[in-house]
């Protein structure tokens, strides 16, 4: 990387690490993971992928579609061709995560960008932007299998 390069990262790697500690960002756990497609027409939303983190007993899929052909023993990320097919078959698709004051059932729903979608999995501990039209992840704060 050149130095002009370089240098044009500095503010966003400052705000990133330190935008917790400023109070901009919230830490939270991350509960859980869904897949929402909005089918064209009358249909109604249906969540096709959710998987969820219970602390005793790890991360599970509460519902997944065999036509994702996701793993059922891998996390929930989505790939691009994937992301392609599932855009040019549905109305709309959301990415939601519910996340959660860490030691609590304080939680809440949000939608994110598929790439911060994928970088997170259940049980990690992130920081998160919120805004009026979802959130944005900050960092992975602690992985779930660190912690494991």
């Amino acid at each position: 990387m050149n130095r002009r390069g370089f240098l044009a990262t500095v503010p966003s790697l400052l705000l990133a690490g330190c935008a917790a500690r400023l109070g901009i960002a919230d830490r939270v756990e991350v509960a859980e993971k869904a897949i929402r497609l909005y089918p064209r027409g009358d249909d109604e939303p249906a969540d096709v992928a959710v998987r969820r983190y219970d602390p005793a007993d790890g991360p599970f899929y509460l519902e997944l579609h065999d036509d994702l052909e996701i793993d059922p023993d891998e996390p929930l990320v989505i790939s691009d061709s994937l992301a392609e097919k599932l855009e040019a078959h549905f109305e709309g698709v959301e990415y939601r995560i519910s996340v959660c004051e860490p030691g609590s059932d304080d939680c809440r729903l949000t939608t994110v960008a598929r790439l911060d979608f994928n970088e997170v999995e259940v049980g990690d501990i992130i920081d998160l932007v919120s805004r009026s039209s979802g959130a944005r992840l900050v960092e992975v704060h602690e992985r779930r299998a660190d912690r494991d």
